[in-house]
């Protein structure tokens, strides 16, 4: 009997140092309350990652509710033709693979990490950095070095889109550069600005609300016109793919790619490590862009860009398990060819 008791004591207690912010709990909680049960729950985990509170980066400073609303990625929306030929073989892929390595010239886009802001576009930023970097890799010279814009994706692709700051589809913004083009992001810089989340004496503090989607204004801040930029930075086609050995070879022919996955509590304190879904709650879609893959101690995972400043994760990158389809994040890639 007193063993029982023992035992159940100490269920007891684990499971109050992993409950986190419950559905029906107050969304104005800070998240750096949450980020610390996360972390201090994570001690009692065996797992392939480390958890931090992730200081200065886009999520710390904001409350529960507002970090829910930077998983921009809407449920639904349009869906991309798949891709189904590929030129390169499942047996002649490499274990591990960084765009960076394979494509030298354009190893300063693949690996900038970009900042979203207090905004849920995140569906545009993995969009436009995946759409930058094949830009890059077809044309292999100083123009293709061009980024290209986040502020247009988000504030001018339309309904097909979704609703800019208030979440979007991957798919229809690979559609949108297909149809439309996105200008350059000199032409039409992001007007959100990176910033600085709870850092003592900093000159660029970030807001404590959520940013309303900037206005389209079809002008450009440079030298170009709106129509020749979106002309010079034009997609021809967008496609998609789904599973491990499909990804794999897009992204080893053709570069970086957009997917999504859902995004739970455990996932905002990843530090560094191959991160696996553990416990918390569900926050919502979010859109990353893989960039490569690897495997670390005997565990495969996916190397991956988020957008929420160099100060999260690992300087602004993450390794996600692969081939498990955790989160989801093998479901839905979606990519495209530059014209």
């Amino acid at each position: 009997m007193k063993a029982i008791l023992v035992g159940l004591a100490l269920f007891v207690a684990l499971a109050s140092s992993m409950s986190y912010v419950r559905e029906d709990e107050d969304h104005t909680l800070p998240i750096t309350n949450v980020l610390e049960r996360i972390v201090d729950a994570h001690r009692n985990l065996q797992t392939t990652w480390t958890a931090s509170v992730n200081q200065g980066s886009t999520i710390v400073g904001k409350s529960y509710g507002e970090v829910k609303r930077l998983m921009g990625v809407l449920e639904g929306g349009p869906k991309l033709e798949r891709k189904v030929e590929f030129k390169t073989a499942v047996e002649a892929l490499p274990d591990s693979f960084d765009a960076r390595d394979k494509w030298p010239q354009c190893s300063s886009v693949i690996g900038h990490i970009r900042d979203q802001s207090s905004c849920g576009s995140c569906w545009a930023f993995g969009a436009v950095e995946a759409m930058s970097d094949r830009n890059c890799i077809a044309h292999g010279n100083a123009t293709a070095h061009v980024e290209v814009s986040a502020q247009d994706m988000n504030s001018c692709c339309g309904i097909s889109c979704g609703n800019g700051c208030n979440g979007g589809y991957p798919a229809g913004a690979w559609s949108y550069w297909a149809r439309d083009g996105v200008v350059s992001n000199d032409c039409a810089p992001y007007s959100l600005p990176s910033c600085d989340h709870h850092v003592p004496n900093s000159n660029n503090p970030c807001p404590s609300t959520e940013y309303k989607t900037p206005a389209c204004e079809k002008s450009c801040k440079d030298t170009e016109t709106w129509a020749d930029s979106k002309k010079s930075h034009q997609g021809k086609v967008a496609r998609s793919a789904s599973g491990e050995n499909n990804i794999m070879q897009e992204i080893f022919d053709n570069g970086p790619v957009e997917t999504a996955f859902t995004v739970y509590e455990d996932f905002l304190a990843y530090k560094t490590g191959v991160y696996k879904h553990a416990t918390g709650s569900a926050l919502g879609g979010h859109a990353v862009k893989f960039l490569g893959w690897g495997v670390e101690g005997g565990v495969k995972y996916w190397l991956v860009a988020n957008s929420w400043n160099p100060t999260w994760g690992d300087n602004g990158f993450f390794k996600i398990v692969k081939g498990v389809n955790n989160c989801g994040i093998e479901n839905e890639v979606n990519f495209g060819t530059p014209m």
